[in-house]
């Protein structure tokens, strides 16, 4: 005798991954036709998620005053993300501008980190893909750091194409938990 239960899990599984699939997608969309709103979009959402967590942690810290969360680096935390989401919130062009070039730095000092290291192997197996590699590094980091707005850009589009990819593999997959409810 199947166990209805099961069923119905199953079956509000599916149509929970079926909604999130078209959310996907929708988001997807949108990533891809305006990818600037859409990443300014998120970056508010984000800016007003820290600036909430970092009020809450400010009270929480507050509410406990011989807790140890209330010492300075306890209450530090939730001061920094109020500070970050209101960056976030007063500029969110500037600060999401902001983040892509410090992915550009972190990348040029990781690919020149790696340049470092085939250098100091040469003559061992696999240094000269370890340097094609720092250099491709080095290369995406300039381009990255140098012209902040085109990698916005193409960081958009490519996030939106892998969302809409996303969402339809959860709708099918929503679509077969709700296919193999109806069977159990």
């Amino acid at each position: 005798m199947p166990d209805l239960r099961t069923a119905d899990v199953l079956r509000t599984t599916g149509a929970f991954a079926i909604f999130e699939g078209v959310l996907f997608i929708l988001g997807g969309i949108l990533l891809v036709i305006a990818p600037f709103a859409a990443v300014e979009a998120f970056t508010q959402v984000t800016g007003i998620l820290l600036l909430l967590g970092g009020i809450v942690g400010i009270i929480r810290a507050m509410g406990h005053p011989r807790d140890q969360h209330a010492s300075s680096a306890g209450i530090l935390g939730p001061i920094l993300a109020c500070l970050a989401g209101a960056v976030l919130l007063i500029d969110p062009t500037l600060a999401a501008t902001f983040l892509i070039t410090m992915l550009g730095a972190m990348l040029l000092i990781s690919g020149g980190m790696q340049i470092a290291a085939a250098c100091g192997s040469h003559g061992r197996d696999g240094w000269i893909m370890f340097l094609i590699s720092g250099v491709a590094t080095v290369v995406l980091g300039a381009v990255v750091f140098l012209m902040p707005g085109i990698a916005i850009f193409v960081f958009a589009i490519f996030a939106g194409v892998q969302l809409f990819f996303v969402g339809v593999m959860m709708i099918r997959g929503g679509a077969e938990f709700r296919r193999i409810s109806r069977t159990a």
